[in-house]
């Protein structure tokens, strides 16, 4: 990737905006990889040496197939496609980086996780339940004051944690195409852009959204559903969540770089998906679910336990299908064999694997059993990056 002319950059950051961002061309593009300079960011540095992950290389990775809106081709003919907007993909195998490739961006350079970031704001609620400071079963009230009397207050914890509160807050391709709806609310929220006329915080528009229909009915892809586990984490926890994911995660890994938490204008973490790092690093904080830990931190920060409840969290295919995004998410991986979604996870399969998706086709798959991440940046509305994830994961090169 080359650099930009400097007017160029100005240019394409004078246009940033929501709807840009969701449109995912060139103003998109540049954001991706420059959002301190338009946030407010907490920097999160570990206190470890950075530790290079080994080399493995097994070309063999690249040609393995699938059908995407492309036609039909190898993953090495996707990447190299200019209509693929893939900006970099990562296979880890036992530790090891056996498939690298960066079409469209430089290694050090950090980039947007989207929402692969929301399993980080689910790790740290499943700290404060392994703790005893949490019941999953308990509301939300019982924790958070400032959502103890909103249509919050009576949603459990676990709901929230499956993205079932039954809230008007769904995150979708519709919402977002709706500029009344509440994901577009929380979003203006958070980039500081008057709502209507009015700007507002993100906890006022937590606090405003009203119940839809009763929590754990179905699955409800939301962002604002993310964003109430930050401020449950605090509330618990009484440290900012940057800080409380620091001293618990990132502080013990040993990152390429820091990873870059972008806040709200008044300072809260954007946890659900604007979190910024290179791509190693993001594969890194997958390797926490797996036997080669080790290889990326120097404490383990994601126990046995904290697998076990999001492998048998899952509740039945029909919940998971009757919301907006249970379909698409069949469609999008081109397969049906899910369980369902779980813990701030898009997908669950029976093989226990892990699937966390994100807006302009982010992604990080994460197979425990088999001791393999896969992890990918993009920037493109149309997510096909990941047709290739299960076609990789059971193909058995990487058995």
């Amino acid at each position: 990737m080359t650099d930009l002319a400097a007017d160029t950059s100005y240019r394409l950051r004078s246009q940033v905006s929501i709807p840009k961002l969701i449109e995912a061309g060139d103003v998109a593009h540049w954001w991706c990889t420059h959002i301190s300079e338009c946030m407010p960011t907490a920097m999160l540095h570990s206190r470890q040496a950075t530790v290079p992950l080994e080399q493995a290389p097994m070309d063999e990775v690249f040609d393995i197939h699938a059908e995407t809106d492309l036609g039909k081709g190898s993953l090495r003919e996707f990447l190299a496609h200019p209509q693929s907007r893939a900006r970099a993909f990562l296979v880890v195998k036992n530790g090891r980086i056996v498939a690298e490739s960066y079409p469209d961006l430089r290694p050090e350079q950090p980039h947007l996780w989207a929402s692969c970031a929301k399993p980080t704001a689910g790790l740290m609620i499943e700290h404060l339940i392994d703790e005893g400071l949490i019941d999953d079963a308990r509301t939300l009230g019982e924790y958070v004051p400032a959502l103890r009397d909103t249509d919050w207050g009576m949603v459990t914890v676990r709901d929230i944690m499956d993205m079932a509160p039954g809230m008007d807050c769904e995150d979708t391709e519709i919402t977002r195409e709706n500029p009344k709806s509440n994901a577009i609310r929380a979003y203006c929220a958070e980039f500081n852009v008057p709502f209507g006329d009015k700007l507002e915080t993100l906890l006022e528009v937590l606090q405003d959204v009203p119940r839809q229909c009763p929590p754990g009915e179905k699955f409800e892809y939301s962002s604002p559903c993310t964003q109430v586990l930050v401020f449950l984490a605090e509330a618990v926890s009484g440290k900012r969540w940057p800080d409380l994911f620091r001293d618990r995660v990132w502080s013990h890994v040993t990152a390429d770089g820091p990873m870059q938490v972008h806040l709200t204008p008044d300072g809260v973490a954007c946890a659900h998906g604007i979190v910024s790092s290179t791509l190693r690093d993001m594969a890194r904080f997958g390797m926490l679910y797996t036997p080669s830990w080790r290889r990326a931190a120097v404490t383990q920060v994601v126990g046995d336990g904290v697998i076990r409840r999001i492998r048998t969290a899952v509740r039945e295919k029909p919940f998971f299908m009757k919301g907006f995004d249970g379909p698409v998410f069949v469609d999008r991986l081109g397969d049906d064999t899910m369980q369902g979604n779980a813990r701030q996870w898009d997908c669950i399969w029976p093989d226990g694997d892990l699937y966390k998706g994100g807006l302009m086709d982010q992604g990080l798959y994460v197979c425990p059993s088999r001791d393999l991440v896969i992890a990918y940046f993009s920037t493109t509305p149309h997510m096909q990056l990941t047709r290739y994830l299960r076609p990789i994961a059971t193909s058995g090169l990487l058995a």
